[in-house]
């Protein structure tokens, strides 16, 4: 098979991968701006809230205090690469056209 074909079938498949999909990435900045203008009114209630809790002892209000107002601690990642650079094996595979065609 000739070479412009194949690059034509291949350009095609890559055409219908990935794109824009509903609900995906992150919000815009707009609407993190009105989510924060919402909340804003019950700031004073939720601190006041956990105000309470903590007073009263409980871990989990305290802990969460904490994580915001000290941060959390680092946490350390171990990783482990394993193998021989020196064994690599390269094989070029060409679809089968006639099959997809």
């Amino acid at each position: 098979m000739q070479d412009h074909t194949l690059n034509k079938l291949i350009e095609q498949r890559k055409s219908k991968r990935g794109g824009a999909r509903p609900g995906a990435g992150r919000k815009r900045k707009m609407e993190e701006h009105e989510l924060i203008e919402k909340l804003t009114p019950m700031a004073t209630v939720a601190f006041e809230k956990l105000k309470e809790l903590i007073a009263k002892g409980d871990v989990k209000a305290l802990q969460i205090f904490m994580s915001y107002y000290v941060g959390l601690p680092t946490q350390k990642i171990e990783s482990k690469i394993e193998g021989n650079l020196n064994q690599v094996a390269v094989e070029v595979v060409r679809p089968n056209l006639e099959k997809v065609a």
